[in-house]
């Protein structure tokens, strides 16, 4: 109730107020950072209408929407985002908001174990054709699979259960992943499924400010169609199944610019395919948007290379836009255009080169 009072309070005075001094300014952009991004270490100093934030770790959330916000707020000039790497750095105090004795430093309190916490340590790889998350895309097929259109419906989500504090000033979380990919011939009318591929996983992650990484141990598992092979009754099933122990690692040059790569081992698998694995990539979020904040320019590329196909090269292009809304927090929504080209993703056609050219909508929640 406190904390909604003085958001309240600060709303009213941003109607009322000529002009907004720093400590209001603080105390405005603790309660957004709180409110709305669930931002848990943080550290905000306010001169002259230029804000800085200093924390620890940012978790999941999107710093160009944050930036975004709190520009927005009556009285400031411009933000910063910086990053606090140092695990001797400041000691945070151990509970609630206390603001300094001039009223221009604002400190929120520090990671605390819980359970279902919000958001994930570890941020998508939205180029990865098999990274678990809601996606609509038509595809226009250039070579491999024959067909005159594919339509491809995924859904899934990445679960954090437990979260906790880490060494170095890091957090480090417990989850789950849990997914399904399909493609369907949208040439036939009945708009045949032709695979799906079913994942599942259990998932350890860990961030400390801009560096972040898992631990992961997941099931896949390929399916073709019964329309497919009645229509195709040529095409050879693969009974195709394996349990994969990978590891990854991101880290943000920059508030627009990510890297990551890593690799796998499949532990088990059938038929007697290659056991390794391997994936890396990059990330370029825009520092501007349009259409008055509404949209957020982005660009993916996201390459694999696996024993199973030879070590040939997939590549997995992807750029659109972000649609911007501070109010619903670190959830995403984008229009992406993609290209890919290589061994496909989907499993029961693994040893196929393919190459399409794509439009989808996807969702990041």
């Amino acid at each position: 109730m406190r904390a909604l009072g003085m958001t309240v309070l600060f709303c009213f005075q941003a109607q009322f107020s000529p002009a907004a001094d720093d400590s209001y300014i603080a105390g405005y952009a603790a309660a957004v950072l709180e409110h709305e991004f669930n931002v848990t270490d943080a550290t905000i100093q306010v001169e002259n209408g230029m804000v800085t934030v200093t924390t620890r770790t940012i978790g999941n959330v999107d710093r160009g929407k944050v930036l975004s916000a709190l520009k927005k707020i009556p009285g400031v000039k411009s933000a910063d985002i910086r990053m606090q790497y140092s695990a001797g750095a400041q000691a945070l105090p151990e509970e609630g908001v206390q603001p300094s004795s001039q009223g221009e430093e604002t400190v929120i309190a520090g990671p605390q174990p819980k359970w279902l916490p919000r958001g994930l340590l570890f941020s998508p790889l939205h180029a990865d054709p098999r990274w678990p998350h809601f996606s609509a895309i038509y595809r226009n097929f250039t070579s491999g699979f024959g067909l005159e259109g594919g339509f491809s419906g995924n859904f899934g989500e990445t679960f954090s259960i437990y979260r906790n504090k880490a060494p170095f000033g890091g957090e480090w979380d417990f989850g789950v992943q849990g997914g399904v990919f399909s493609i369907f011939d949208v040439g036939k009318q009945s708009i045949d499924l032709v695979n799906a591929d079913y994942l599942v996983g259990f998932m350890a992650s860990y961030r400390n400010g801009g560096l972040s990484g898992f631990i992961r141990l997941h099931h896949q598992s390929s399916h073709l169609g019964d329309e497919f092979i009645v229509n195709n009754p040529g095409v050879e099933r693969i009974n195709l199944s394996f349990e994969e122990l990978d590891a990854k690692l991101s880290y943000e040059l920059a508030s627009w610019l990510r890297i990551y790569g890593g690799g796998g081992y499949l532990v088990h698998r059938f038929p007697e395919i290659g056991r390794g694995t391997s994936q890396w990539g990059a990330e370029l979020t825009s520092s501007r948007t349009f259409l008055g904040g509404r949209l957020r320019p982005v660009a993916y590329a996201d390459f694999q290379a696996n024993e199973r196909s030879n070590w040939t090269i997939a590549r997995s292009l992807m750029a659109g836009f972000q649609f911007e809304n501070t109010r619903i927090g670190d959830r995403q929504i984008q229009i992406l255009a993609e290209y890919f080209a290589g061994p496909s993703p989907d499993g029961q056609f693994f040893r196929q080169k393919v190459e399409w050219i794509g439009l989808g909508v996807h969702f990041y929640f």
